[in-house]
């Protein structure tokens, strides 16, 4: 396990309210982490709970799957106990429990006593039936007989106010909810979530963490966390990293209320909230096309794939033409990693800005095979401006390109459609692009209606905007983008994909027909791309697309 480093970030702001994330402290808190032992898939979860505190910054974690050597001079090393163990399928049997002596029990129970801290982690709790205090320890467990469980779902977790979910917001996290768990007495309810009938449910609001004292300690208990698809929600592991850090110390460290910050680099710029990139932009020339390769709601987790296996010229939110004069401008070879027309980025200018919006100039000229690097047969002046975050986390990307042909006409094609000579059945695509990672309960929209996939698992459609959500990490998000009024081919046609392995989609100008610019002249493409949570229907998409064209209508 290592210790964490800081890193230096390039501060252009302070504080963002409404967002919250963790700060990195002086000194880590030691962390004993129990596993080897538990009726759940502790082999998985184990090392994920250890990537959630690590990652943080504050905790340096050891792993302990042998718990019967668990012991008072073991337990010095540590500011608190983290417990992914439990005993559960020796819960009639006390003289199996893991080898635990009364001087192993005695030693926790001291270490605790003392000052230090115990968190529990879902069934790390349910353990030792036969030993009362266990339970006071925990703060509660699992009862047979008494809490149970429905399927799990998707849910929404309520927070109660304590200096552990200071600066946090309510989150959505699919996880296993328990019900009439036997909570100590003493416990004091940090957050709820409602346990719905049509689940398997109680139908009432159920707790799903609580913190308690025990002695000069503190116990914290996480319900949720069945799985490694529980652990990766971010308010799991916001909840995980606060509470444990004040079990160990009795604090949460100041700074907590999220603090956004700039870190750039000679060839990227990326956002951050704490540990987290909110979004990156990456212009390196020897990494192919620039891009973005983060992006996300704040404090979520990110929603783009960049170079996947199976197609390895895709660079998560990125224009490409596909075909300029014939000559291939989107797929690459997998080994030089460049198309057969090729581009250069003659220019990059990257302004960050003190309200944490950006606005980046490029230009860019296209070439053929062959051809000098003066000689472009197509000039790109490109301009993106990213605005602030929103208070829900949510941001936007206005991206705008001026197309301008060389010295001779430009034609711009691309796969031809099913339906035209030549045709296949992924014909289509080509300009602003976005693909994005696995995600659960894929649902599509456009301006005009739920979207409905070919049996190629395609659409082409027209509308003036379209968006693509679902579940990521055990959270809900999406990605919509709009279709400036004033585009060539406007409502725009739309290319989307929702096949098994791949969920992309594009404001793709000319999927239905190629067209040429004449040698000098020049068009202009604007979009705005919107990262938020949760899912958006057609009448937020149309009410976003409205506030787009409003704008546009009131600048020349």
């Amino acid at each position: 396990m290592k210790h964490p480093h800081a890193t230096l970030l390039i501060c252009l702001a302070s504080a963002s309210p409404a967002i919250y994330a963790e700060d990195l402290a002086t000194s880590p808190v030691k962390v004993l982490l129990l596993s080897g032992m538990n009726n759940h898939d502790w082999k998985a979860t184990t090392p994920a709970l250890e990537r959630c505190l690590e990652e943080g910054g504050r905790f340096d974690v050891t792993v302990l799957e042998k718990t019967s050597s668990l012991s008072a001079s073991v337990l010095a090393k540590y500011d608190a106990v983290v417990s992914n163990f439990n005993t559960f399928t020796d819960r009639r049997s006390p003289e199996k429990d893991a080898g635990w002596t009364g001087e192993t029990r005695r030693a926790l129970v001291n270490f605790v006593k003392r000052g230090k801290g115990h968190v529990t982690v879902h069934a790390g709790s349910s353990s030792f039936y036969d030993w009362p205090e266990y339970r006071h320890l925990t703060t509660g467990q699992f009862k047979v007989g008494q809490t149970s469980h429905g399927r799990q779902h998707e849910f929404a977790v309520k927070l109660r106010p304590h200096v552990i979910t200071d600066g946090m917001t309510r989150f959505r996290t699919i996880d296993e909810l328990w019900h009439g768990t036997d909570f100590h007495p003493d416990a004091r309810v940090l957050a709820t979530a409602f346990s719905s009938k049509e689940s398997g449910g109680s139908g009432k609001d159920e707790p799903v963490a609580v913190a308690g004292r025990f002695g000069r300690g503190r116990s914290f208990f996480l319900v949720l966390g069945h799985n490694v698809r529980g652990i990766r929600s971010t308010g799991f592991r916001q909840l995980l990293r606060r509470g444990s850090e004040w079990a160990a110390t009795g604090r949460v460290a100041p700074g907590k209320v999220g603090t956004l910050s700039w870190r750039r680099s000679r060839h990227s710029l990326a956002l951050r909230v704490g540990d987290q990139t909110v979004w990156r932009f990456q212009h390196d020339p020897a990494n192919g096309k620039s891009h973005f390769d983060r992006l996300a709601p704040v404090g979520w987790p990110n929603l783009v794939w960049v170079r996947p296996p199976d197609h390895v010229w895709h660079y998560g939110l990125w224009f490409s033409w596909k075909y300029l004069n014939s000559v291939n401008f989107w797929e690459e070879n997998r080994e030089t990693r460049r198309a057969a027309g090729w581009t250069t980025s003659v220019e990059v200018d990257v302004r960050p800005r003190e309200d944490h919006s950006a606005r980046i100039d490029s230009r860019i000229h296209y070439h053929l095979p062959d051809v000098s690097v003066k000689d472009a047969v197509l000039r790109e002046a490109r301009t993106i401006v990213v605005s602030p975050p929103r208070s829900d986390g949510s941001y936007s990307i206005d991206w705008s390109s001026v197309f301008t042909a060389g010295d001779e006409d430009v034609v711009f094609d691309r796969t031809p459609l099913p339906h035209e000579k030549g045709g296949k059945p992924y014909g289509g695509y080509a300009g602003l692009s976005l693909r994005m990672r696995s995600l659960a309960e894929r649902r599509a929209c456009s301006t005009v209606g739920p979207v409905e996939f070919s049996k190629q698992s395609r659409f082409r459609g027209r509308a003036t905007g379209f968006d693509y959500s679902g579940e990521c990490e055990g959270q809900t998000v999406g990605v919509a983008m709009l279709d400036h009024p004033g585009n060539r081919e406007a409502p725009s046609p739309w290319y989307a994909i929702r096949s098994q392995v791949m969920t992309f989609f594009s404001p793709a100008v000319i999927c239905f027909k190629p067209f040429k610019l004449a040698a000098g002249d020049s068009f202009k493409l604007r979009y705005r791309v919107v990262v938020h949570k949760g899912r958006w229907d057609s009448k937020r998409l149309r009410e976003a697309h409205e506030e787009f064209a409003k704008e546009a209508r009131s600048k020349p």
